[in-house]
């Protein structure tokens, strides 16, 4: 299966705190056979800004996790214009060593990592000599985590397609390359997809966990995206103007004509002829070093620590598992 494609599932905990879990693969519940609390003795804490990285992997791989989740909430600050917060405790990571670690974690078989958005909890394991398929997943579900912070009420197509066009973020050398598209996406909606249309679209009466037809709710919602961010010079800035007026009491429909001059049909014909395009463009930003707080502190975790902290996220994935 390919390591973008998505399932999202839904659970109540304990006082109906709802959490969403976005795994890397359709759910086959499995039963793990490590022991979760091996190797208490291996488990660090290492501290950033704005994460603590609760890991039993090499120090130097748990601290480059934890810059790499600040380099990209600080892009990702300053592409989704969120305005600057802080939480008042930092979002927990957990780092597992390898996939053997990483099992009895798993809410299920095939899972490479998951973001718990009612927690703020990260998990994940650590692959320092390959590309990590496990990024695309939790950059996608921390971007809900971000747009939640939005005072304003956000649109779900906008959410869901600012969302997975983060799936492809990518850093090298202090440059970020952003919106590169997703070519199992893009060729799919060039080819062989029957397109929602635009007035159910816009208005959210999709559901993003379920096909239709021959197309998907979040390869559309990355198409609009990708159209409102690349297509013309002045959309974003439309769409500033659009999300504002939806935020006062104006309907979806009333908004797109006034900020744009089109109609749902007519906007839908428009995101089709430019997904039709050979190319499609993309980002590269330098990212300002001051942007981002590299700081760390590193410390031991006792047995006890180390039993509760990784015994919480324990407790989430059972339950879970009895729910499905």
């Amino acid at each position: 299966m390919n390591q973008f494609s998505l399932d999202y599932v839904l659970l109540w905990y304990n006082k109906n705190i709802l959490l969403s879990i976005g795994v890397l693969c359709f759910f086959l519940i499995g039963c793990a056979t490590t022991d979760p609390f091996a190797g208490l003795d291996e488990w660090k804490a290492i501290q950033s800004k704005h994460f603590i990285v609760y890991t039993n992997a090499k120090e130097t791989v748990a601290v480059d996790t934890a810059k790499e989740f600040e380099t990209f909430r600080a892009t990702a600050l300053k592409i989704t214009t969120v305005p600057p917060f802080e939480e008042p405790y930092p979002v927990r990571i957990y780092l597992f060593k390898d996939k053997k670690s990483f099992e009895p974690f798993k809410p299920s078989e095939n899972t490479a990592g998951y973001f718990i958005s009612g927690k703020n909890y990260i998990a994940l394991y650590a692959i320092p000599f390959e590309e990590n398929p496990q990024y695309p997943i939790v950059y996608h579900e921390f971007i809900h985590y971000l747009i939640s912070k939005h005072p304003a009420k956000i649109p779900r197509w906008y959410d869901e397609g600012l969302a997975t066009l983060f799936e492809t973020l990518k850093f090298e050398d202090g440059v970020v390359t952003f919106g590169k598209a997703q070519y199992h996406r893009w060729l799919f909606l060039k080819r062989h997809a029957k397109w929602i249309p635009m007035d159910e679209f816009l208005s959210d009466q999709v559901n993003y966990q379920h096909n239709k037809g021959f197309t998907h709710a979040h390869s559309q919602a990355w198409a609009l995206m990708h159209y409102f961010l690349y297509a013309k010079q002045d959309s974003m800035d439309k769409l500033g103007r659009y999300i504002y007026l939806l935020n006062n009491d104006q309907d979806y429909d009333s908004a797109l004509q006034v900020t744009f001059g089109l109609t749902p049909e007519a906007l839908l014909q428009e995101v089709k002829n430019y997904i039709a395009s050979k190319n499609l463009p993309y980002s590269r930003l330098r990212i300002d070093n001051s942007l981002v707080d590299n700081s760390h502190s590193v410390r031991s975790l006792k047995a006890d620590e180390a039993r509760e902290v990784i015994q919480e996220l324990k407790e989430l994935v059972d339950t879970f598992r009895d729910t499905e």
